[in-house]
């Protein structure tokens, strides 16, 4: 997050969106709280959040999110922070913008997924929800997979070395998955952020020491998978939320 935050800097942006799930896997969830809160304009809660809050949400992760989930409660408990995080909403609508940590249906839990254009539901089901529940807005960020991508009603769009940044129409309707800082899940253990400055969207990628973070993780005992994927930027799927 530090990283990302000196990035961002650089770049002179003026206002900061977190779309949740800032504490769950990571060593230092009480300074990415506080981080947070002092930074960033919009702070949305994530399925990790609500389960922080919530405790019997947590049953349907997996072994290493649960185990994690419950060290987060402890840690986040004796700083006197857990009450804070109540105080944040799922979802946020600025004008024509929507920000939201799941996507449009259940703005908590929901992914949005990827498919090709080969008649798959998940397709279908995707220019549905942009055809009829973009009604009062046209751009929807989103946050919950941890995968960076564009979704409009043509398809996909990936943003790779050669091609980070897109023209957004002015009437066009999209998703936009933001990827994720802590945990990237597209093979690419750079972190990762979006910037849109009202006709375009960038994807930055931004390299920090994760053999670092994850050596501290080992060293709190936590699931040691939360500090392997930390050198991939992958995570292999599972029937159980994570």
């Amino acid at each position: 997050m530090q990283a990302v935050l000196a990035r961002i800097d650089e770049l002179k942006i003026g206002a900061i969106y977190s779309l949740g799930d800032v504490i769950g896997y990571g060593p230092d969830p009480e300074a990415c709280v506080l981080l947070t809160e002092s930074r960033c304009c919009l702070r949305l809660m994530g399925n990790h959040e609500h389960a922080l809050l919530n405790p019997d949400e947590g049953m349907s992760f997996n072994a290493s999110a649960r185990e994690a989930l419950d060290w987060t409660r402890q840690r986040i408990s004796r700083a006197g922070l857990l009450g804070r995080l109540g105080e944040t909403e799922p979802f946020h609508q600025n004008r024509d913008i929507l920000f939201a940590h799941g996507a449009v249906r259940n703005t908590l839990n929901e992914y949005l997924r990827e498919s090709d254009r080969s008649g798959h539901s998940t397709f279908d089901e995707l220019v549905e929800s942009l055809e009829n529940d973009f009604i009062d807005f046209r751009i929807c960020f989103v946050g919950h997979n941890h995968k960076p991508f564009l979704a409009t009603t043509e398809g996909f769009l990936h943003p790779h070395p050669a091609m980070c940044e897109f023209h957004v129409a002015e009437e066009e309707r999209l998703y936009v998955s933001v990827g994720s800082v802590g945990q990237p899940r597209d093979g690419d253990p750079r972190a990762c952020f979006v910037t849109f400055d009202g006709s375009q969207v960038s994807f930055h990628r931004v390299s920090y020491h994760h053999a670092t973070t994850a050596a501290k993780i080992r060293s709190l005992a936590l699931p040691g998978k939360l500090a392997d994927r930390l050198a991939v930027g992958l995570l292999a799927c599972t029937r159980q939320h994570a």
